[in-house]
């Protein structure tokens, strides 16, 4: 058991890195969440202006 060890450890250094950029874009995709269930509508409806005046 003790001969597999210095393994493990070298598994976790290659994927600590992976597990934090999820980490990372995982509260990233919660705060772009919580900012659009707080300002979707205005954001929304200021999208569809900016395209309307396009039109006009």
């Amino acid at each position: 058991m003790i001969a597999h060890a210095p393994h493990r450890r070298s598994t976790l250094r290659r994927q600590a890195p992976f597990a934090l950029g999820l980490i990372a874009a995982a509260m990233l995709a919660g705060l772009v969440f919580a900012a659009w269930q707080a300002n979707g509508p205005a954001l929304l409806y200021g999208l569809a202006a900016n395209g309307l005046a396009w039109c006009l």
